[in-house]
């Protein structure tokens, strides 16, 4: 006897279940929409590393390192102001200088995102982590 077969038998779907359905399927639903929210919300806006403290004042083109599309790099910033760079070629001599991580976070450029979730996480929370609000993704699955 199939589950279908037992239910007509029992009198069909009740007040009870159609409860329990609706009451299951109200989060589910709202975790659908959620999820899809954060495409449109979770654009990352260009960006780069927010020089040291102690280096203020100084220019942006001796503490963070540029890629091959002449932008900042988005992730590296130099250990020690390269002011060599200063000069009129530019040219690091054939030497590599040290970078280093971000570690006194980012910088947003405004353009084409002005704000998103990604703008808005606090200064504590490690790349690539959203924090606790994922936590509750496999509890509600």
């Amino acid at each position: 006897m199939s589950f279908v077969e037992l239910l007509s038998r029992l009198g069909g779907m009740g007040r009870f279940q159609v409860t329990y359905v609706a009451a299951l399927a109200m989060p589910l639903l709202m975790l659908a929409s959620h999820n899809l929210l954060q495409n449109f919300t979770a654009g990352i806006p260009e960006h780069h590393c927010r020089p040291a403290a102690n280096a203020t004042e100084v220019p942006l083109v001796v503490s963070i390192p540029w890629d091959g599309q002449h932008r900042p790099q988005s992730c590296r910033r130099y250990v020690e102001p390269q002011w060599h760079l200063l000069d009129g070629n530019g040219s690091a001599n054939g030497t590599e200088a040290a970078t280093e991580p971000c570690h006194d976070g980012w910088t947003y450029l405004g353009g084409i995102f002005s704000d998103t979730i990604v703008t808005e996480v606090r200064e504590g929370t490690p790349r690539g982590s959203s924090g606790w609000g994922d936590a509750g993704v496999p509890v509600v699955s």
